[in-house]
């Protein structure tokens, strides 16, 4: 995506704006979604999507996967009429009702703000408006029973909204007018860790005409990813019942929360470093349930029994040998499920690794997690069965009783799951910021390189920093200097779709029992690491602004930056060699992958010129993407058993 100079110049000037009040601290900062899909086009959507029968649901359980070489999804289209401004994830809402929620903001659907040269600019920013709906359907005698209900959360995991700032709810009546039916603005007793439900009956006869709609809007500063909303749970009634009460409101039982990590306070060890330990740093992962049916409560006593199943695929990679399994790995007891509480469902098994070669590359833990709840079971008796078949005809409350979680170990430790949802940033020139690290290994290992992603925030200015591994002394007051194992300058690359880059250290570092990774800034300018907000490792973040390290206490959420092990890398190549067979497709037209993942990967041309590049490193492969290319021959470099390697490429354009 190419921007001007005077949209790079509004969208610092936006940043600088929202943590001048933060200077000389760690600041989170929002990120531009770059990965968000393209805008839609109203009129062809309008012409595609027939008016449809009640009931209305989704909890964006099924919302549309993430696009080709993007991260970010969107609702599902066949819902929806228009909406692609607004996205889907699992990182923005706190406690909600059900795993995923649709987040409004200040960006549109290309990623850019809806304001790009007025930085204070309010006004009407992301719409998600609904498929027409045949509410003239409705029998005259049963439209006092129909409503809408949702539940919306402010701010969440996102940035606060400000005052007068607004989320409202719009109906569309029979003159095709768009009337105002609810609103919500900030106030004292707003509360971001809540998701509040709102039930609106519809019963006014201007409403129950053949092409009914419905929209959700936030009023909001346009200049960037702030003044967040989320919005969950979304349901249009048929005003029918087949039984009485109606179960106020919905026999469905859900996943509310990834699953939690397999090895403790990480989501990715390296191999080596877990199977020395004989798997004892494989951690029980849990999965939190709720219940959306409100009589079946705590207080009551009333539960609904759910058990859960987990199948877990478990693929190991040695050289280029792939070979995965799939296996039962268990079925859960069944809990007691209530309303107004959430039920935690925790592995009690594990996989089995005595038998794996310790010298694998690679495994990945692909977990799929599945809830039997009935659901979708018609009512036998007061006890058995609670789906209303014609109250949800042709709804799949199913939908969200089901996830898939892989773990991958490889050769580096990750505490993020590999998506930010914001940036973390040091505002000030001679600032540090450092990450620990804690080995689960016996032995010291040789540090070899860092991956670490730098999303869009900001200005786009070349920028560089110094890379820091620091010794395993605690960083405290007392200890303003710690020892300096490895520093190096770096230049910053800021890439898209959480990419990472992996930044080869110019001499391998010895590292054992605990280290750090980090930065000293050397500019005012804001450059952010991404940063991920589905768990925390916040505790492992220290700064250091006036001579003196302070642990971070207010971020919560793990930093992108993860370190690699190895062999120590050798500066002066041992041998070169020619293998372009080794590349494919070769010719290509600038994207092309190794059958493998590879390290230290360098691109020039016949001249010698540095072509630079987006590198993304895959269980099985590393895809490359040239930047600036023309057809041409170009050489590639990489580092392969202990050598540097190089290979030819002809790229087509």
């Amino acid at each position: 995506m190419k921007e001007t100079s005077s949209m790079r110049l509004a969208l610092t000037w936006t940043f600088v704006f929202c943590s001048v009040l933060s200077l000389a601290q760690l600041v989170q900062t929002p990120i531009v979604h770059m990965s968000k899909p393209h805008k839609q086009n109203p009129t062809a959507r309008v012409q595609g999507l027939t008016a449809m029968q009640l009931p209305f649901w989704d909890d964006f359980s099924f919302n549309v996967p993430p696009v080709m070489d993007t991260v970010i999804a969107f609702p599902n289209d066949s819902l929806w009429q228009y909406g692609h401004s607004v996205w889907v994830n699992t990182g923005m809402g706190i406690n909600p009702p059900t795993m995923k929620v649709a987040t409004f903001d200040g960006i549109d659907s290309t990623a850019l703000p809806y304001s790009i040269n007025l930085p204070l600019a309010k006004g009407i920013a992301d719409r998600l408006v609904s498929r027409p709906l045949r509410m003239d359907l409705v029998d005259p005698a049963l439209q006092d029973s129909v409503f809408i209900f949702f539940y919306y959360q402010y701010e969440g995991n996102g940035e606060p909204p400000d005052q007068g700032d607004e989320f409202s709810l719009w109906f569309k009546n029979d003159s095709s007018t768009w009337d105002k039916v609810w609103a919500v603005q900030v106030d004292s007793t707003s509360d971001k860790t809540k998701f509040i439900p709102v039930k609106l009956y519809i019963k006014d006869t201007i409403y129950f005409h053949n092409n009914f709609q419905f929209r959700f809007q936030n009023f909001a500063r346009l200049s960037g990813p702030f003044d967040t909303w989320n919005l969950d749970y979304v349901y249009v009634s048929n005003g029918k019942s087949q039984y009485a009460p109606n179960y106020a409101d919905f026999p469905d039982r859900a996943i509310a929360a990834p699953l939690t990590s397999a090895f403790d306070q990480y989501q990715s060890i390296p191999v080596r470093h877990f199977l020395s330990k004989g798997d004892s740093l494989f951690t029980y992962p849990s999965i939190s349930v709720t219940n959306q049916r409100k009589d079946q409560t705590l207080k009551a006593n009333y539960a609904q029994p759910v058990n859960l199943v987990t199948h877990l695929t478990q693929v190991t990679r040695l050289n280029k040998v792939v070979k995965d399994s799939t296996f039962l790995l268990d079925s859960l007891s069944a809990q007691a499920v209530y309303y107004d509480s959430k039920t935690v469902f925790t592995l009690n098994k594990k996989p089995t690794f005595a038998n794996l070669n310790p010298k694998v590359d690679s495994i990945a833990l692909k977990f799929h997690i599945k809830l039997n709840t009935g659901d979708n079971v018609k009512k036998v008796s007061v006890n058995v069965g609670d789906y209303d078949t014609i109250a949800y005809n042709g709804i799949e409350f199913r939908y969200n009783d089901t996830t898939s979680t892989n773990f991958i170990l490889r050769n580096y430790y990750a505490y993020d799951d590999g998506v930010a949802e914001y940036a973390v940033t040091l505002t000030q020139p001679g600032s540090y910021l450092a990450y620990q690290f804690d080995m689960m290994y016996s032995h010291p290992d040789t540090l070899i390189a860092v991956d670490i992603y730098f999303p869009h925030v900001g200005d786009e200015s070349n920028q560089v920093v110094q890379l820091q591994i620091l010794d395993n002394q605690p960083l405290d007051s007392t200890n303003a200097n710690p020892t300096l194992l490895q520093q190096q300058d770096l230049i910053v690359q800021r890439t898209e779709n959480n990419i990472f880059v992996r930044v080869l250290l110019e001499q391998a570092v010895l590292v054992s029992k605990r280290f750090y990774v980090g930065y000293k800034q050397n500019s005012f300018a804001t450059i952010g690491v991404g940063f991920d907000k589905n768990s925390s490792s916040g505790s492992k973040i220290f700064y250091n602004t006036a001579g003196v390290w302070e642990q971070n206490t207010t971020l919560n959420g793990n930093m992108m930056i993860r370190p690699v092990f190895g062999k120590g890398l050798v500066q002066v190549p041992t041998a070169v060699k020619d293998e372009s067979a080794f590349i494919y497709p070769n010719p290509n037209n600038g994207t092309f992958y190794f059958p493998e993942p590879v390290q230290g990967v360098k691109v020039v041309d016949v001249a010698g010129r540095a072509i630079p590049f987006l590198q993304e490193d895959f269980f099985e492969q590393t895809k490359i993407t040239l930047l600036q290319t023309s057809t041409g021959l170009y050489l590639v470099r990489y580092f392969k058993d202990n050598q540097w390697r190089t290979m030819k490429i002809m790229v087509l354009q």
